[in-house]
């Protein structure tokens, strides 16, 4: 299994980590230079692809050597995949030597068997310089690899420009404190993304893709540990996948999926605070995190979604078209803000952090990890049934119409939602649906009202900087706060339509 970190970095500092410290300190100080080009490998369908594997022959020195990575996992940066190496005697993949490096017992031999070797083609070239070091930090062993080059298909190309820790032995958490540390000196974002799947995109042409929270794969008889560790994994790949759609797309949905990533992250976090809480320190950062992504995120709902309730009627059109461009200014501006916090060393440092902390946990359940031994079946079933609790005693807000007193009830609705999601294949299917869908749809009632309260105070602070447009800003205030006032018939059908919903059943 090979396990490491992989870290991008701007080219302009490579030359500051080649004459780091740190590596000075923690290596003999000599690296050595390689010339890399590796051709991959896939069929005209990409079977391996489907398959989550990857196919190269590498020269390395005048020799050829074929590699086979396959499954695995990527958290935070660190990747871990089966991997199986060896000599080749030219460009080409000797499936039969993959084989026998295999063994019988795996499932990954299967998938060379067929007509596969005379499927293979060439689909995308890497071209690299590489510099390597070997170094030591206490009892873990790191190889510190610097690529920089490309990756090429037909007449595309993406440059490379990254940093590789692998681990030789020793802790996972070594190659997260190493980061730290060059962190406090060359600005680094973590990387979830291969040079094959930089390849992959390249062939396929596909730009920044939005994704959605996936369920939290849970072993069978899961610990609170495992679950939490599960979940947590779960909430940072949806923060993850979507880091490039915020960076370098204007797809407001995007920035949603992000915001929503770091939404079930926080509550993740307040679910199993019993367990295991969160240090304050990180805990600050991700309301910091929270705080650039929601501020974006608000001025984009203003621009493109609660302005248009003006748009159907003639007398307030006026008025929205007076500060339509101010407002699309603001949001353009919160969303460079956000990208830019994504490019920070704070970000990177945040995500660094709480990746080694999750790594900690184990040992915590070794010391005084009773709550974190207990099963997570059971945890599930309390905690879902005193966010019901919650939901019941908070929902005479309903009938009140108080904003507050809807702002509570809507962020217990999220609290309600996020665990049933969390823990979703520990109950029958078709149950746990129904009680997600109906609180999607109580949630999306809810949101609207909050919309409205979210206009006015972003209105409030608009006609502040824009006096020229007071009048029409006032004009808009007023108009959407009368609305808010008839919000509240559909969330009466939608709380009603969920209490009627049986409690979800266990599964098995």
């Amino acid at each position: 299994m090979e396990i490491e970190l992989k870290l991008l970095l701007d080219a302009n500092d490579n030359e500051r980590l080649r004459q780091h410290p740190l590596i000075a300190a923690h290596s003999d100080g000599q690296s050595s230079h390689q010339n890399l080009l590796a051709r991959y490998f896939d069929t005209s369908d990409f079977a391996l692809r489907r398959q989550q594997a990857g196919l190269r022959v590498r020269q390395v020195d005048g020799s050829w050597i074929q590699t086979m990575k396959a499954g695995g996992s990527v958290h935070g940066g660190l990747h871990q995949r089966n991997e199986w190496e060896g000599p080749v005697k030219r460009a080409w993949p000797e499936l039969g030597k993959l084989k026998k490096m295999m063994g019988a017992d795996t499932d990954w031999r299967a998938l060379l068997d067929g007509d596969l070797a005379k499927r293979l083609e060439t689909k995308f070239t890497v071209r690299v310089e590489r510099d390597k070091w070997d170094v030591r930090l206490g009892d873990d062993a790191i190889e510190l690899v610097l690529d920089h080059g490309s990756v090429e298909h037909q007449e595309h190309a993406s440059p490379v420009n990254e940093i590789e820790l692998e681990l030789k032995s020793g802790s996972a958490q070594g190659l997260y404190a190493f980061a730290l540390a060059l962190l406090e000196d060359i600005p680094l974002r973590l990387s979830n993304i291969s040079k094959a799947e930089r390849g992959y995109a390249l062939c396929s042409q596909s730009g920044t893709t939005v994704r959605k929270a996936r369920p939290p794969a849970l072993p069978a008889g899961a610990s609170v540990l495992q679950g939490m560790q599960a979940v947590i994994d779960s909430c940072l790949q949806q923060i993850q996948d979507n880091e490039d759609g915020v960076i370098h797309s204007d797809n407001p949905e995007s920035l949603h999926q992000m915001r929503v990533g770091v939404r079930r992250l926080r509550s993740a976090l307040k679910l199993f605070d019993g367990a295991a809480p969160c240090p304050a320190g990180l805990v600050e950062e991700i309301g910091w995190l929270g705080g650039a992504l929601g501020g974006a995120r608000d001025w984009e709902v203003l621009a493109a979604g609660t302005l248009q309730r003006l748009a159907d009627t003639p007398a307030a059109l006026r008025h929205l078209l007076a500060i339509q461009q101010p407002v699309l200014r603001q949001a353009r501006q919160a969303r460079h803000d956000a990208a830019q916090a994504l490019l920070s060393p704070r970000y990177t440092r945040l995500l660094l952090r709480l990746c080694s902390w999750l790594l900690e946990l184990p040992a915590q359940a070794g010391q005084d990890g009773a709550a974190l031994a207990r099963p997570l079946k059971k945890f599930a079933r309390d905690t879902i049934k005193r966010n019901h609790e919650r939901l019941l005693a908070r929902a005479k807000a309903i009938d009140g119409g108080d904003a507050a007193n809807l702002h509570r009830l809507r962020i217990a609705g999220k609290k309600a939602r996020y665990a049933l999601e969390f823990f979703q294949t520990l109950y029958r299917a078709g149950g746990v649906r129904r009680q997600i869908g109906a609180l999607s749809a109580m949630q999306d009632e809810l949101g609207r009202h909050n919309d409205l309260s979210v206009a006015g105070r972003l209105l409030a602070q608009l006609q502040q900087e824009h006096s020229g447009s007071a009048e029409s800003i006032a004009f808009v205030r007023g108009y959407l706060l009368a609305q808010q006032g008839h919000e509240t018939d559909g969330l009466a059908k939608a709380w009603q339509a969920f209490k009627m919903l049986p409690p979800p059943r266990p599964a098995g």
